[in-house]
């Protein structure tokens, strides 16, 4: 970052506000540095990019999904969440798990080179309309869409290649931040807290991860594709499995020298990712619920406190969501049962009725059979509240 000689008591705009948010998870402790965007000038020009970047992404996954038909190797690792985690877990049956690790780039945002962000997602767009074969992207109040047909009115706007070319390079080049009374302008990375910062990191590192592996496959090397037929990405986090660290030595084959991408697994049988505890059992896997913050030595604030005006009937829903949660990360029924009780003292604590939560359990068992079914008759036997 450089310094802006400007007052922030002249400015005519509104800047976002840098701020630190500390990482308690790690040891040592570190700090993410957050850019607060809620009322920046710029961010109906981010929310703009945001939608047509979901749209540009989409078109790379069903190409993705092509490759994949024919080949059988995924070339895109984007997930969303953690059940698509599931997926490739169970997905891993046919092949013995043998190791599996977690990477992460300990500072993507700030990393990133703005030459090299605006020369990749520039090919990427251009490969996104030419894949659709469409003209315009249409821009509505919610959502984008593909369209041959420019838009003009008070409720939609079209953007072509072009022009989302050029407002996405105008945006990162003209990132500004306010600490203090010093307005700063970010010259490498991109600031976490801008609409579209996390569809900018993905599609960034995306584009080195497809160049590397579509390479591979016209040079037929498929005994390094193989090592990378099981991979995962939740925007900085990495899992593979059977990879036998072959990342580790080929990390910059793959990705810009400016990025850090480092592992803190000691054991390449267990691992955690995202808010999953996942161990390789025998020739498959074993996963329950991780919560991070159950290390912390303090308490957190979390749900509700009936003890308030918080109406009591969307409270008790906040139980079933988190059941719900639970019997998807839990792959055996004693580390579902473990969870429901400590949230279920917890929020006794918080004035919760625990015959009312027995009620919203016997709820959740009737309307998701579908989650509970691989444990059994038990969830149905268990009374929430006895151990």
């Amino acid at each position: 970052m450089k310094e802006d000689k400007i007052p922030v008591e002249e400015k005519l705009y509104q800047l976002p506000i840098l701020f630190w948010i500390p990482k308690m998870h790690k040891k040592p402790s570190k700090q993410r540095y957050i850019a607060a965007s809620h009322c920046c000038t710029t961010k109906p020009v981010s929310a703009l990019i945001t939608k047509c970047l979901k749209l540009v992404q989409q078109a790379h996954k069903i190409y993705c999904d092509r490759i994949k038909a024919y080949t059988g190797f995924n070339f895109m690792w984007i997930i969303d969440n953690s059940l698509e985690v599931h997926k490739l877990l169970t997905s891993s049956k046919n092949s013995k798990p043998k190791n599996i690790i977690t990477y992460d780039f300990s500072t993507l945002y700030t990393s990133i080179p703005h030459e090299k962000l605006k020369e990749q997602i520039k090919l990427l767009i251009q490969k996104a309309f030419h894949g659709m074969n469409k003209k315009f992207i249409k821009i509505t109040k919610y959502k984008a869409y593909w369209s041959n047909k420019k838009t003009v009115s008070s409720t939609a706007s079209s953007i072509d290649e072009h022009s989302l070319t050029l407002l996405i390079d105008w945006l990162i080049d003209n990132t500004y931040v306010e600490v203090g009374n010093i307005i700063l302008r970010q010259t490498i990375g991109i600031p976490m807290g801008t609409d579209c910062a996390p569809y900018l990191a993905n599609l960034f590192l995306f584009s080195y991860e497809f160049t590397y592996l579509n390479t591979l496959l016209k040079q037929k090397k498929f005994n390094i594709l193989n090592k990378f037929r099981r991979c995962a990405r939740y925007i900085d986090d990495l899992l593979l499995i059977n990879n036998n660290n072959y990342l580790k030595d080929h990390k910059h084959d793959i990705y810009p020298k400016e990025l850090d991408l480092s592992s803190d697994d000691k054991n390449y049988q267990q691992v955690h990712y995202l808010d999953l505890d996942i161990l390789i059992v025998g020739s498959g896997f074993s996963y329950c619920i991780y919560d991070k913050r159950d290390n912390f030595n303090f308490s957190i604030v979390n749900f509700p406190d009936l003890n308030g005006n918080i109406p009591a009937c969307q409270s008790y829903n906040v139980f079933i969501s988190q059941l719900v949660r639970y019997a998807r990360g839990c792959i055996h029924f004693k580390d579902f049962k473990t969870r429901c009780m400590s949230l279920i003292i917890k929020l006794l604590e918080q004035n919760f009725k625990l015959h009312k939560l027995k009620f919203a359990y016997r709820k959740f068992c009737l309307r998701h059979k579908q989650l509970i079914v691989k444990y059994g008759n038990k969830p149905y036997k268990w009374n929430p509240g006895v151990t």
